[in-house]
């Protein structure tokens, strides 16, 4: 039951001439493509219902991304996280989606607290990297094999660490912020494809700072709540597994530091599964210069179908979390965007048309043909394989800066306009070097 205080211990202990500057460098990086990301949200039908609830409250204290209002720190994560994940555009890493809960805690408790950019940016790190200890005591399959998503599971603890880190909370504090986090966390994976699934990000990240604020205020909760009987853990892990939970797996690789080894970028904005299969279509595209109308069938031969992302393609949000049409859409338009998982792309004809030529098969053979399984098409009485490989992005083939630049000025410049994307993608690259957060807010919510 140490757990917890040497967990506590390590956080107050993160400092950036600790880090390897890969890792920093691909912090800032994560923390550049959330915010673009979030800003991309602005508009969409989760963000707009969440702010209108929101707006009840007359609170002045942090920004919400891409409107000049404000309103409590808590209130702010919940629409800054819900924007953050509406698209599913945001990153991946081995505790599911860590910057949209992550990003929205750092901002609104660096805001109200007048932090530096460098005290954002060790912040967000310690909460990282207590993602990464946790996730290796809960296996992320195990975890989503019973319905639980992990941004939800891990969420409301890494965001409470990174808030707890900015309110500067003692190790006890820490960990009764913890304990209060734990009995919010939670998530299921049935929710996926609906307005529901953006709400884990945003709620988990409220949770977090909610639970530092009222842990910094003397609140108080089981300081053992981690790894106490019938606590976090023993509550999480998949039936059957406990056994196989070792927290020493979590502390033994406590400053090994894993964010450039873990983060991945999504250049599509759907399910990071698909990705790779994305990827395949367009290389077919390309090669073999049919178009859709010319195809017989496509089977999406993966070694593995996650059982949440077997979602039945029937519009906007339902489309990002399965492969048929993703897929099909790379085939017919050459591009998956924004635009492509709205309903009037999703009820075109072509695609209502042809969509039935498509499914997706389990098949643990289809690793031999490619490192994440096949395409098989049938078109013109022949058959076609392409492989679908490891898309970049990932953290096995990282993706350049440049093109991470690329993606935040294309998302936030819908927001805030070209000029200024490009101005505050310099300025959060550089985000160490800030004295405060407030001046860059400021202009991510169009008040200068």
């Amino acid at each position: 039951m140490e757990f917890g205080l040497t967990l506590a211990e390590y956080v107050k202990g993160v400092t950036l001439d600790k880090v390897p500057q890969r890792d920093i460098e691909v912090a800032k990086l994560a923390i550049l493509d959330q915010v673009g990301v979030a800003l991309a949200g602005v508009g969409e039908d989760p963000g707009v219902k969440v702010q209108d609830m929101v707006n009840r409250c007359a609170a002045n204290e942090a920004t919400v991304l891409g409107t000049p209002r404000k309103t409590t720190t808590w209130l702010a994560a919940l629409v800054n996280g819900t924007l953050g994940h509406t698209l599913d555009f945001d990153d991946c890493s081995s505790f599911g989606h860590p910057s949209v809960v992550l990003v929205p805690a750092m901002l609104a408790t660096g805001e109200t607290q007048d932090r530096s950019g460098r005290e954002l940016l060790e912040a967000y790190i310690a909460g990282y990297e207590v993602g990464e200890a946790l996730s290796r005591i809960v296996p992320r399959r195990a975890d989503q094999f019973h319905g639980l998503h992990s941004t939800a599971m891990f969420g409301p603890l890494t965001s409470a660490t990174v808030s707890g880190r900015l309110l500067n909370l003692n190790a006890a504090q820490q960990r009764h912020a913890w304990g209060i986090a734990a009995s919010q966390a939670g998530g299921i994976t049935g929710n996926f494809g609906t307005h529901t699934k953006p709400l884990h990000g945003g709620i988990a990240s409220q949770a977090g700072v909610m639970a530092a604020e009222l842990a910094a205020s003397g609140f108080e909760a089981n300081p053992d709540a981690l790894d106490a009987p019938l606590g976090y853990i023993s509550s999480v892990v998949a039936a059957g597994r406990m056994e196989g939970v070792d927290v020493a797996k979590a502390t033994a690789e406590l400053d090994r530091w894993h964010i450039a080894d873990t983060w991945r970028l999504k250049k599509y904005p759907c399910g990071y599964i698909a990705q790779g299969a994305i990827d395949a279509a367009l290389r077919f595209r390309q090669e073999s210069g049919l178009r859709l109308e010319d195809l017989s069938s496509v089977e999406i031969r993966v070694p593995h179908l996650q059982p949440y992302f077997r979602v039945r393609p029937t519009g906007e949000f339902s489309g990002k979390f399965g492969y048929e049409y993703p897929v099909a859409c790379a085939i017919l338009d050459g591009e998956v965007v924004k635009k492509s998982f709205s309903d009037q792309a999703f009820n075109r004809p072509e695609i209502k048309r042809n969509l039935t030529k498509f499914r997706t098969l389990e098949d643990p053979a289809s690793k031999e043909r490619g490192p994440l399984g096949v395409l098989v098409i049938e078109a013109k009485g022949k058959t076609m394989m392409q492989p679908i490989e490891i898309p970049l992005g990932d953290a096995k083939r990282p993706v350049p800066p440049a093109q991470v630049v690329e993606k935040y000025v294309r998302n936030a410049g819908e927001v805030v306009g070209t000029d200024v994307a490009r101005q505050t993608a310099q300025v959060l690259l550089e985000i160490e070097t800030l004295s405060s957060i407030r001046p860059l807010l400021d202009r991510l919510a169009k008040r200068s």
